[in-house]
Parts: C-alpha cells; sequence; structure tokens
C-alpha cells in the first residue's frame, strides 16, 4: 500500500520501518512508546479504526486490559477492543528480538547488512532516531520477506488495512492457521 496509512500505530523506530517496508509504504502514524500508542488510539481515534503495533514489554499499557487475544504464533499476538474497532499486535519478546530471530531463520548474516548479530548491539541500533528511515533496515526486511513469521506479519497488516471496520476475527484465526 503506498498511501499514508494513519490509523496504523507503531510505538517505535524500528517497528515503524518495519511497518511502512512491509505494507504501509506511504508511512504510518509513528508514536513513541506503548503508552503512547494507547493514548493516541484512545484519544484520535476514539471513534475510529486503529492498529496499534507494541512491543511485550514489561510494563503494559492499561488500555490493554480491555482487549481480547484473537490469535498468535511464535512472535506475534492480535487483540481486539472489546467495544471499539482496535486492534494491538504484539510483537514478541519485541521487535529487536523478532528481527533477530527471522534472521536466523533465514540464515541471514546481519554484518552484511552493517548491522550486529548480538541483540544488545542490535537493541542501541534499533533505539537511534533514523533508524525508522535506515536503509539497513528496509533491505533487511525485503530480506526475509520468505520468513514464515515475517510473511504472516505481513498478511495480517495488509489485511487489516484493507479490510478496517470489516475485519473478521475468523478471517483473523485463519491467517495465523495458514502459516503452522
Amino acid at each position: 500500500m503506498n498511501q499514508r496509512v494513519d490509523f496504523i500505530i507503531p510505538e517505535c523506530y524500528i517497528d515503524t520501518n518495519l511497518v511502512e517496508t512491509l505494507a504501509c509504504t506511504g508511512g504510518c502514524n509513528h508514536q513513541k512508546g506503548c503508552n503512547q500508542v494507547a493514548k493516541v488510539m484512545q484519544e484520535k481515534y476514539a471513534d475510529r479504526f486503529a492498529v496499534g503495533i507494541i512491543d511485550a514489554d514489561k510494563r503494559r499499557p492499561g488500555y490493554l486490559n480491555e482487549f481480547s487475544e484473537i490469535c498468535s504464533s511464535t512472535h506475534i499476538k492480535v487483540f481486539r477492543h472489546s467495544v471499539r474497532c482496535h486492534y494491538i499486535i504484539l510483537i514478541y519478546p519485541a521487535a529487536d528480538g523478532f528481527i533477530l530471530s527471522c534472521a536466523e531463520k533465514a540464515q541471514i548474516q546481519m554484518t552484511d547488512y552493517g548491522l550486529s548479530p548480538i541483540l544488545k548491539e542490535f537493541t542501541a541500533q534499533t533505539k537511534n532516531v533514523m533508524s525508522n528511515k535506515d536503509y539497513r533496515f528496509k533491505r533487511l526486511f525485503k530480506s526475509m520477506e520468505d520468513v514464515v513469521e515475517m510473511k504472516l506479519l505481513q498478511e495480517l497488516l495488509n489485511y487489516l488495512v484493507n479490510s478496517t471496520y470489516r475485519v473478521s476475527n475468523v478471517h483473523l484465526i485463519s491467517i495465523f492457521e495458514s502459516y503452522q
């Protein structure tokens, strides 16, 4: 999708780059931190469709308590709000660990992209303010497009972007089942 998709709300720079590379090439609504994602969903998108993308941090936003888990995989969980047309995609354990796991499954050498294969060092690279536009990450994500969890995330995002108010729990579950 080459248009800007403001209702997709990722929490950090690397999540933003990942989402924009996989599905929302025109841009999305980056926020800093999972609590800010929840706040924007509750305030700016109170009566509109919204998808928050957050890491499975130690501290989850209280807003997540209003959601029910619909489906999950090794690294991805989808939650639906009890009343609003809001969804949260939870990346486990966090985007940096998810990315390194996908790279390992694809047998990708992180150093070929100028990136560290060591989680602590890679996390420092992903926390850089410019990582949301960093072409090294975009190339890396494109090279992992055949990894099951990456394909799952891409299909999930495309479905949510294209279906908005017509999203079906049954269809979400079928997407996850097709990658098991």
